[in-house]
């Protein structure tokens, strides 16, 4: 069995809390062995929580002087292309928080080191390793759902939070910092988006420097399906959302609200996801089929049990890091893939800007 995949973390925030469960649980793939942040009692307080002696504030020292083979960084955006390349050149690979980074100069620079480097540059797009999304994708890349039509993302979450994350300068917004990853999620079921038109609003006094939080884009998927997305911040969260659905020419699937009360799943994105098949209905006709028109037959997706590592997906997106570090195997979500969804989101940003459509292939 190869030895664990020794990690230093970058970063103690919110989001890294998430991540200490895979070291927690796994520390024969891999094995959290430096931590690092700016305040030091931060630092000392999650290395004392996981059992590492070995504490920085300084991350080029940790580069140099941690026993480590690969960065964990959890940083804010602004941070993440100097931080990942500073790895690909002491020969670390990287996992990097999303967005991948403030711009699409920074992401090919961010691969240009990676691929110089023969590192690992992985984007932790989290949605995408969930048991629901992994069963889902294979419906669709089985034909089950037929040809992809249409799909959409409805996001409404309680906020802003007083921090960074309310702070465009900071990377803040709900586009950069929440409907990003449900992008990226449609992106993974659905491929490339090739045009997108989108509207940005900054409403809330507690939003700084421009930062959204009120979002509305249309896409144009290169194999001619369409999709829209709204997400927004606001006092209350309603019922049903967050959600997604993707409509194909055989059948449907449809996401369910988050289960609060599911502490295997540490995020309320999304519940079970549903499918529905297609069925050639007429209402004139037959009672049965109004039915079904007014009340769709759906019926959750059957996962496999073992197929990953467990139902959390930051767990299972550490650990696909970690056996793509070791083996050299290209991530699911790469910084090579996430380019494409970064394009969605600048798109999207700049169609704001200019009222007009954004062509992704000439960002």
């Amino acid at each position: 069995m190869p030895e664990p995949l020794k990690v230093g973390l970058v970063g103690t925030g919110g989001i890294s809390n998430r991540h200490m469960d895979a070291y927690l649980r796994h520390p024969d793939r891999v094995r959290l062995t430096a931590v690092c942040d700016i305040v030091r009692p931060l630092a000392e307080a999650y290395a004392k929580k996981t059992g590492v002696e070995a504490v920085y504030t300084d991350y080029e020292e940790m580069l140099r002087d941690a026993d480590i083979d690969a960065v964990d960084i959890c940083t804010g955006h602004r941070h993440h292309a100097p931080q990942a390349i500073a790895a690909a050149e002491a020969g670390k690979h990287a996992l990097t928080e999303k967005a991948m980074a403030q711009d699409l100069d920074e992401c090919r620079a961010m691969i240009r080191a990676a691929d110089k480097a023969g590192v690992i540059l992985m984007v932790a797009q989290h949605l995408r390793y969930s048991p629901e999304a992994r069963a889902a994708k294979r419906l669709i890349e089985d034909g089950t759902l037929g040809d992809i039509q249409a799909a959409r993302t409805h996001l409404i979450m309680s906020g802003p939070r007083k921090s960074w994350m309310n702070d465009a300068n900071e990377g803040g917004g709900v586009l950069a910092l929440n409907a990003i990853h449900h992008l990226d999620l449609l992106r993974y079921y659905v491929g490339n988006v090739k045009r997108v038109t989108g509207v940005c609003r900054s409403v809330q006094p507690e939003m700084l420097n421009g930062a959204e939080d009120l979002v509305a884009g249309t896409l144009e998927f290169e194999n001619g399906a369409i999709g829209d997305m709204f997400a927004s911040w606001t006092t209350y969260v309603a019922p049903g959302v967050p959600s997604y659905t993707v409509i194909g020419t055989k059948g449907t699937i449809q996401s369910t609200p988050p289960d609060l009360g599911d502490e295997d799943r540490p995020v309320a994105h999304f519940g079970r996801v549903l499918f529905a098949e297609k069925e050639e209905l007429d209402p004139r006709n037959r009672p049965e089929d109004l039915k079904k028109i007014m009340e769709p037959p759906f019926e959750p997706i059957p996962t496999l049990d073992g197929e990953l590592p467990s139902s959390n997906f930051f767990v299972n997106e550490i650990l696909h890091f970690a056996e793509c570090a070791t083996t050299g195997a290209e991530p699911i979500s790469s910084g090579r893939d996430n380019i494409e969804s970064m394009k969605i989101m600048l798109g999207i940003f700049e169609s704001s800007r200019t009222g007009k459509a954004v062509d992704l292939a000439d960002l």
